[in-house]
């Protein structure tokens, strides 16, 4: 699984690159070497349905993703996205990066105001995500959210649009490539179609049975509050301390 992994089964060294901002900007160098002619998007990858036909849809519509997949004390099964990187070796090109970025906890803002939601976490991911494409130089910014999930905070209409309007002041374009999925069964019948797993091969998240569903007016509230967090933080980026755990290309991977 490239750097950091030994055997069959992925092993992460969270002192492989301390130095996170300096390390993606050699791997930035390293990417140009290869130059492949296409476009780079930094895609968020869980591993999970959606995120892993995110990356099938750029890559068909000209992009290079780089996919970045977080881990954390409240993550758990890393095993599962080495699984999916293995299915995905044999239909993505083999020069596709992907690297293991530690969850950073200090945002530099405040973040004390967050029920007990997504959008903290989120609000981490996008900071690692603006990070990597501005190191990258990618003006381009992907996650894997889905229509039919479209109820979950972070993936309202209303929080993609102040997402959006976040990255776009930094020059950086979301783009939601699976956002029209209808359902998970429509999901499930595109991943067979390619012949990938239906399986969510993600992490799982111990925090999520504990999260509330909170009323309209509540989450846009939160919403806004989650935008403005945002970006202080990524007006921060060279002061938030995060690690790369592993990183490597899928042409590496090993089943």
């Amino acid at each position: 699984m490239g750097e950091g992994r030994t055997g069959n089964c992925p092993r992460y060294n969270t002192a492989l690159f301390p130095d996170w901002m300096n390390a993606l900007s050699s791997l930035r160098r390293i990417n140009a070497d290869q130059d492949r002619g296409r476009r780079q998007c930094i895609l968020m990858f869980s591993g999970g349905r959606d995120s892993t036909l995110a990356a099938v849809r750029l890559v068909k519509d000209g992009f290079d993703p780089i996919l970045i997949t977080i881990t954390s004390g409240h993550l758990f099964g890393l095993q599962a996205v080495h699984r999916r990187h293995v299915e995905l070796k044999a239909i993505l090109p083999s020069t596709t990066r992907w690297m293991v970025v530690r969850q950073p906890t200090e945002l530099r803002t405040d973040t004390s105001f967050y029920e007990r939601t997504c959008l903290p976490c989120h609000h981490a991911y996008v900071v690692v995500a603006a990070a990597a494409a501005m190191a990258f130089g990618a003006e381009h910014l992907s996650f894997g959210y889905a229509g039919y999930q479209n109820d979950w905070p972070e993936q309202t209409p209303f929080a993609v649009e102040r997402l959006a309007a976040v990255l776009a002041d930094r020059g950086v374009a979301l783009v939601l490539p699976v956002y029209d999925l209808p359902s998970r069964d429509a999901a499930e019948a595109e991943l067979a179609r390619w012949g990938l797993s239906s399986v969510s091969l993600e992490q799982k998240c111990i925090r999520q049975i504990s999260n509330v569903t909170l009323p309209e007016h509540a989450l846009r509230a939160q919403i806004q509050l989650w935008e403005d967090a945002i970006r202080e933080s990524t007006a921060s980026l060279h002061l938030i301390d995060s690690a790369i755990e592993a990183t490597g290309t899928l042409g590496e991977v090993s089943t």
